[in-house]
């Protein structure tokens, strides 16, 4: 798998602003809580914030792997227990953590080892291509490159054009190999919303009978319009978005998907805000989409500043507090990829690399630099456990 993403972090606003201490590199570096904070998991299914079951993820990366990665991101209770149930931002976080540990893009249900960027090799090449439709035949194409154990075809219906995604042979862990098919699938969709710089929509989903729905899917913030029979995953794309053009943003690091899955996961509910703040939540999603200054805001939500301002502050936050918070989740899903440090810088709205460098130490505090080295630091320690 080839991602990155953005972590449902439960912010105090005493925290903001906050950094961790740093350890020498001869200690075991591990981040204290402002760094690597217990993050929500969202107990409550909805339509409009998927849940996935503890099972999704225990099937996805085997229940050792899985209570590792949940208790070093924070997910787990006092007594080490997974959550009911988790976000699909938070397994998206896991899955990225799991590639820094593993250097192995198949999360482990391949038969043979994926290195880190394998699928962003493929990724870049639809970068190249003309239209929506021509890179996702160019994708079916060189998937059949990657030893992953996933055939990709493509098909075209009356409701549009089918991407089909099926394992190639029946593997040792059928329920496994389902569920790394939908991460596939979802992270080539993030790449697409990146390289369009569109919101693509897919207008019909279908998943794996094989698998429970009521553990949940990877996919359901595709569509509604979603149905589970036979195997594999097949996502229908309208015929419209087909002709769209590709390149407009071009594709360039495996942290590229993380910045389409953070536009793509802004549409939706946080669960990180309370359900009794919804000013504060539509700011939020608002600020994760775009680059947003105040004013700015409060026309996007037809108030005026003075009306906006307190209208948060009914809710015990302000703009600006919420503005930090977006950022350093975004900060903290960046960094965890390869992607260039002027790259990340530009992907937060920053003209300059030492904008970036104030704003890691004003909210993470150390460098972008320091953070990626104790960051896999602490995943290699863990490695050795």
């Amino acid at each position: 798998m080839n991602m990155c993403a953005v972590r449902p972090l439960r912010w105090d606003v005493a925290e903001i602003g906050t950094g961790a201490r740093v350890c020498s590199t001869s200690d075991q570096i591990r981040y204290l809580s402002p760094q690597r904070p217990r993050l929500s998991t969202g107990e409550h299914r909805n339509a409009q914030n998927p849940q996935l079951s503890s099972r999704y993820v225990t099937g996805l990366f085997g229940a050792s792997q899985a209570e590792k990665l949940s208790e070093a991101a924070g997910l787990c209770d006092d007594r080490g227990r997974l959550p009911s149930s988790f976000s699909i931002a938070a397994l998206w976080q896991l899955c990225l953590d799991n590639i820094n540990l593993t250097d192995d893009e198949g999360q482990g249900c391949t038969k043979q080892f994926l290195p880190k960027s394998t699928w962003g090799v493929i990724f870049a090449a639809i970068n190249q291509m003309e239209t929506v439709g021509e890179g996702i035949r160019r994708f079916a194409e060189l998937a059949q490159m990657v030893p992953a154990g996933i055939d990709v075809t493509v098909g075209y219906g009356d409701s549009g054009l089918h991407l089909n995604l099926n394992a190639s042979e029946i593997p040792a862990d059928t329920e496994r190999m389902e569920r790394y098919i939908e991460v596939i699938a979802l992270a080539f969709h993030c790449a697409l919303l990146w390289i369009t710089a569109e919101r693509i929509s897919p207008v019909q989903v279908r998943l794996s009978s094989l698998l429970d729905d009521r553990d949940g899917s990877m996919l359901s913030y595709f569509t509604t319009k979603s149905s589970r029979h036979g195997s594999g995953v097949t996502i229908v794309y309208d015929r419209s978005d087909v002709s769209l053009p590709l390149g407009v943003r071009k594709y360039k690091y495996w942290a590229n998907e993380t910045a389409g899955f953070l536009e793509f996961a802004a549409r939706f509910p946080s669960e990180t805000s309370p359900l009794a703040s919804p000013m504060a939540e539509k700011v939020r999603r608002l600020l994760t989409a775009n680059d947003l200054s105040q004013p700015e805001a409060a026309r996007a939500v037809a108030m005026s500043v003075a009306t906006f301002q307190r209208h948060l502050r009914k809710e015990g936050i302000t703009f600006r507090e919420l503005s930090k918070q977006v950022l350093r989740e975004k900060l903290i899903s960046l960094l965890a990829t390869d992607g260039n440090l002027d790259d990340v810088a530009v992907e937060l709205g920053f003209s300059e690399r030492r904008s970036l460098w104030r704003a890691c130490h004003d909210l993470l505090g150390v460098s972008p630099t320091q953070y990626r080295k104790c960051q896999r630091t602490a995943f290699n320690a863990d490695a050795r456990t």
